[in-house]
């Protein structure tokens, strides 16, 4: 006589079976959930051998993995609802940001130009920062043009600021006026008697915020490279 398989496995009962690797579908591992292993745990309580119940220390244990399923669950989920919040947050904030001026991470500007009655044109200039490393003795920003051509060259003052702040204002080497377009910077310190290449910050207008899976992006007028949230140093208007 053939026993049925069914009949001799108490969690058939709970739908907690596991089928045949042959006939289960592709062969993986099925995942239990809180409430599986909750029917199994009482399960396992109502066929033990009265004789020889379940060891006090294995009870316990399966419990604490109870508790530690329990409370990761909840935890992810709490996370989860952070970072959502979080993410509305950071967009709502960078959204107030548009139509701004700023001074954000990078080495490239944009420089606009005004044109007066007579056909003259006159540079708006630009406003940049840089970071001083620490032992700094002498600092230098380079400007270059969009042909790689050094347009000008000033020195910055070591006063003890961390973060000193610059403006050329458009005028090339010979004193002629520079004509509209992006400006990479470079800024080169002097630490210890050796040379060491420097963070620069430029100003730009922020034009509107677009939305990644990596939190808001700002969009910069003239072109220029997007910025993070996090790049922006300083709100000047």
């Amino acid at each position: 006589m053939t026993t049925s398989t069914n009949a001799t496995n108490p969690y058939t009962s709970l739908g907690l079976a596991i089928p045949p690797a042959s006939t289960t579908a592709g062969g993986g591992t099925q995942s239990l959930d809180m409430n599986s292993f909750m029917k199994l745990l009482t399960t396992q309580l109502q066929n033990q051998d009265p004789t020889k119940p379940t060891d006090n220390s294995q009870m316990i244990a399966q419990l604490a993995q109870f508790s530690s399923l329990q409370g990761i669950s909840q935890l992810n989920t709490t996370v989860s609802g952070f970072q959502s919040t979080l993410q509305s947050n950071q967009v709502m904030q960078a959204a107030s940001l548009v139509g701004k001026a700023a001074i954000v991470k990078g080495n490239t500007a944009y420089m606009y130009s005004t044109k007066a009655a007579d056909g003259s044109t006159t540079p708006s200039g630009v406003l940049g920062a840089v970071d001083m490393p620490t032992g700094v003795t002498n600092m230098t920003v380079t400007v270059t043009n969009a042909s790689g051509q050094v347009v000008n060259s000033q020195s910055i003052p070591v006063n003890g600021d961390t973060r000193p702040t610059f403006t050329w204002d458009g005028k090339m080497s010979d004193g002629s006026n520079a004509l509209a377009g992006n400006y990479s910077f470079s800024a080169n310190a002097t630490v210890g008697g050796k040379a060491q290449a420097a963070q620069t910050y430029v100003g730009a207008v922020i034009k509107s915020v677009g939305v990644t899976n990596n939190g808001p992006q700002l969009n910069l007028d003239g072109g220029l490279p997007p910025a993070k949230l996090t790049d922006v140093v300083e709100i000047m208007s």
